[in-house]
């Protein structure tokens, strides 16, 4: 910790000179050591994945102490959707808090709180309803936390910088989903789930201590002209649907909710084509696999205006690979066909990027506390009815079919974003901020 200190102090001053260029040079992609020179995004960073590992073993623990209890596998997959519906709830609730306090101070409040929760679940002999109660509290304060957090990159970072401090963090996610499928449950194995549960908490408390010893104090956006937050989640709700951009960007976004399918219906496809148990952990990870390396192109290897120029394109197209599965492809073919999906899904990168670029900085958290929930909502919806679905005509056809689904709404979401982007006025310079664009104008505040 006092090394990680010691680095924050130590790059503080070139992570100011950076803010200050606006990014980097505007003739060059942003590179790695750009990002990294920024400590306090380092500190982010570490601290999301210290959050995300525990989050991982959380899961793995709840879903085998619910199941030894209950032998229920209803009550299993309740406890996993319970750590991603009360998002739905929360983001619209309490994102907005990431626009009203300091968000360094929500960020410390959030992990301390979540420590006492889940140390309180580390606690044996809990009775199952005490579990679900704690486990909806725990997620329903991941929404002010990645408000506040999603928020405060888009302040230490600008332009193309900012583009890859994105990609970087969704790469980040997606290596812990894959230590998450490879290594959790032998790690809840070897100590046990309630040892594992009190690991959990452990990392937020670690997240905590990092975040307030590396961030600067910054204070809360100015008050004036607040609202209360019914009227502020009113207007934040018409800024998006006034919007034909952030309209755009979000309707690819949802698509997310196509490209879960696969990921879900992993295990009886494989059982359905006849993949050997061990391949089953290979194909549950190729989406997120191909997301990595989708982010790794899209965040180093491709420019601002390319970028922005290719989402619709992938995104509508990441389910073209998922319609060949209707012709149950072998172990190759089928991590071949998940893989280029998830290569193609990276998009979300840049979707996201846009969106926050877009929206006001007085609005950024409960904009996002807004269209977050809603792309987890898809994403639960789209695993539900894949799941329905396929009992009745399979799960390689009900694949096929979502990817399907996925080509015929992308391509005429992909032609919208085309005539969006080049209809919009351009701002000048690298960080173009959609605050001082037309299309994103705060209707709170008039023209």
């Amino acid at each position: 910790m006092r090394a990680l200190t010691d680095g924050c102090e130590k790059y503080s001053e070139k992570a100011e000179l950076i803010k200050a260029w606006g990014t980097v040079s505007a003739d060059r992609t942003a590179t790695f050591a750009d990002l990294f020179r920024v400590g306090e995004y380092r500190a982010l960073l570490i601290a999301n994945l210290i959050s995300n590992l525990g989050d991982q073993l959380a899961r793995v623990s709840l879903a085998l102490l619910v199941f030894d209890s209950s032998g229920s596998s209803f009550l299993t997959a309740l406890t996993y959707a319970l750590t991603l519906l009360p998002a739905m709830v929360g983001g619209p609730l309490l994102g907005g808090l990431a626009d009203r306090y300091p968000r360094r101070d929500l960020l410390i409040a959030s992990n301390l709180i979540r420590t006492i929760l889940a140390a309180a679940m580390a606690l044996p002999m809990l009775p199952l309803a005490a579990v679900y109660a704690l486990v909806f509290a725990l997620a329903l304060l991941d929404a002010p936390e990645r408000a506040a957090r999603t928020a405060l990159v888009r302040d230490l970072l600008s332009g193309d910088l900012y583009t890859l401090g994105v990609a970087t963090n969704q790469l980040t996610y997606q290596v812990t989903l894959l230590a998450g499928f490879g290594a959790g449950a032998m790690v809840v194995t070897s100590i046990g789930p309630y040892s594992a549960l009190a690991v959990n908490a452990t990392t937020f408390a670690c997240c905590a201590l990092l975040l307030w010893t590396c961030l600067r104090p910054r204070p809360a956006l100015p008050a004036a002209g607040r609202r209360s937050w019914r009227v502020e989640l009113a207007e934040t709700f018409r800024l998006i649907a006034g919007s034909p951009q952030l309209r755009a960007i979000l309707a690819l976004a949802l698509l997310a909710g196509y490209f879960v399918v696969p990921v879900g219906l992993a295990v009886p496809y494989a059982a359905q084509i006849h993949l050997p148990t061990r391949l089953v952990g290979l194909l549950l990870a190729a989406v997120p696999a191909g997301n990595v390396v989708g982010m790794v192109v899209i965040g180093r290897l491709l420019r601002q205006r390319t970028r922005v120029t290719v989402m619709g394109p992938l995104a509508a197209l990441a389910g073209l690979p998922l319609t060949a599965c209707v012709l149950h492809p072998g172990a190759t073919g089928s991590l071949t066909l998940f893989g280029l999906t998830g290569v193609a899904a990276a998009y979300q990168v840049i979707a996201q990027a846009e969106f926050v670029r877009a929206v006001p900085a007085h609005r950024r958290g409960q904009a996002l506390g807004l269209a977050a929930p809603a792309i987890t909502a898809v994403q639960g919806a789209g695993a539900l009815l894949g799941g329905l679905l396929a009992d009745h005509i399979g799960p390689a056809y009900t694949i096929a079919l979502t990817g399907t689904a996925g080509l015929v709404t992308g391509i005429p979401l992909a032609i919208v974003w085309h005539r969006v982007r080049t209809s919009a006025p351009t701002v000048p310079g690298p960080d173009r901020d959609a605050a001082d664009t037309p299309t994103a104008r705060d209707p709170a505040r008039g023209p």
